[in-house]
């Protein structure tokens, strides 16, 4: 007997325990984070600019000041400044996988704390 054929009798037996997929139902999903990253605890420190052209200051729990404006994404993408007003800044979460637990969607940060709206 050929060597090469060896491995594969000793495969066999695992191939043949496996159980086949319901072609009917979807596919589990293990792929899900089991906690998307948020922003709902850093801290706004204050706005800066006009109506039309406003910037947010805040700072993250591990201390790192960030400089946003409308529109910018954040956390890789995750997330994005919907709106900067006077001493109010509103970050909306992107699209998750439908198959995925459904997350907080908005965060409102208000000037001296900290505030996570859910919507």
């Amino acid at each position: 007997m050929n060597k090469g054929y060896g491995v594969w009798w000793l495969l066999l037996p695992c191939a043949l325990m496996a159980q086949p997929r319901n072609p009917f139902m979807p596919p589990t999903v293990t792929d899900c984070p089991p906690q998307r990253e948020s922003p709902a605890n850093w801290l706004l420190k204050g706005t800066v600019g006009q109506a039309t052209s406003r910037h947010a200051w805040v700072v993250t729990p591990a201390g790192q000041w960030l400089r946003l404006e409308s529109g910018q994404s954040l956390l890789g993408g995750r997330w994005q400044v919907e709106q900067v007003l006077g001493g109010r800044l509103v970050l909306k979460a992107g699209p998750e996988d439908p198959a995925c637990p459904e997350a907080d969607n908005a965060v409102v940060l208000t000037l001296g704390n900290h505030k996570e709206e859910k919507t």
